[in-house]
């Protein structure tokens, strides 16, 4: 039996070479998972480019909001996609230590008795860069930081030339040439898995503070695919039909909040959750839902 994972998803470098090492690792990707602030803008890694990657990887993405306290949300989050998706490996492509803290992900893996798998912990920052170039990535930068760059350099692809670019940055102004400390982000616009490259048809480059950016982007797939949903993973605890309850979140979110419910230990298929619903609606004198 293969080990089931989910893959912590940006949409940039790091988490595509991860993705394509437990591949090959023989990990059954079950989804791609963005955790994220209600305040969290996307700038450096635009949601809509993530849900093109996922159409074209045909691997389901799911958006994940996590509030404060955050180490407790995060962990909840975590127990829920073990329990729920059957999965109990998190894959990441985080490289080092970020300003000396610890490897936040596996503190939170392993509070909850999940597994991480990090292909590229510790890895040389050369070769890391050359392993993508090895697996044919092309990776674009979508957001660069002065004082190392200026709004020229979004939307360069990562190649040999850029690299020794990055490399005399690196002996000027220290920059680290995989952008660890922020110096710069990238998403991918095609490589190993993916059905068909996602094309950026036009865009804008803006400065927020020191930052450069891209903004009104136009994306596109060359191909139409459907966006991927995950198994039927749950099993109704009233009827027993099973459903699934991450598509892009929990669908349940954008019905009427009725609770408590009593007497129910678990989810409800979208039917039976609409019936129980209308019911309470239908006591406190409120038009059930049609």
């Amino acid at each position: 039996m293969k080990n089931k994972a989910v893959v912590l998803w940006s949409g940039g470098k790091d988490c595509n070479l991860a993705l394509l090492l437990a591949k090959e690792k023989g990990f059954e990707i079950t989804a791609l998972v963005t955790f994220h602030s209600a305040a969290t803008e996307f700038r450096a890694h635009p949601k809509e480019w993530m849900e093109l990657q996922a159409k074209s990887l045909g691997i389901p993405h799911l958006f994940l909001e996590i509030k404060e306290p955050f180490t407790e949300n995060y962990e909840a989050q975590l127990s829920k996609l073990r329990s729920q998706l059957d999965v109990n490996t998190v894959v990441s492509g985080d490289i080092s230590e970020v300003h000396g803290n610890s490897n936040w992900i596996s503190e939170r893996a392993l509070a909850v008795g999940m597994e991480v798998f990090l292909p590229l912990w510790h890895a040389h920052r050369k070769e890391v860069l050359q392993q993508l170039l090895d697996a044919k990535f092309e990776v674009m930068l979508t957001m660069v930081k002065a004082p190392w760059f200026d709004g020229q350099f979004v939307g360069r692809e990562i190649n040999p030339a850029l690299i020794s670019e990055f490399e005399k940055l690196q002996i000027e102004k220290n920059l680290d040439i995989c952008g660890e400390n922020g110096e710069y982000h990238t998403m991918v616009v095609n490589g190993p898995g993916y059905r068909s490259p996602i094309t950026v048809s036009d865009a804008n480059i803006i400065q927020f503070e020191e930052m450069y950016h891209f903004n009104d982007l136009q994306l596109k797939l060359n191909a139409d695919f459907e966006t991927p949903v995950l198994e039927k993973h749950k099993l109704c605890v009233t009827c027993g039909i099973p459903f699934s309850c991450y598509t892009h979140g929990c669908w349940c979110s954008e019905l009427p909040m009725i609770m408590p419910m009593e007497n129910i230990t678990d989810c409800l298929c979208p039917t039976c959750l609409k019936a129980e619903i209308n019911k309470k609606l239908v006591e406190n004198n409120h038009e059930p839902l049609v």
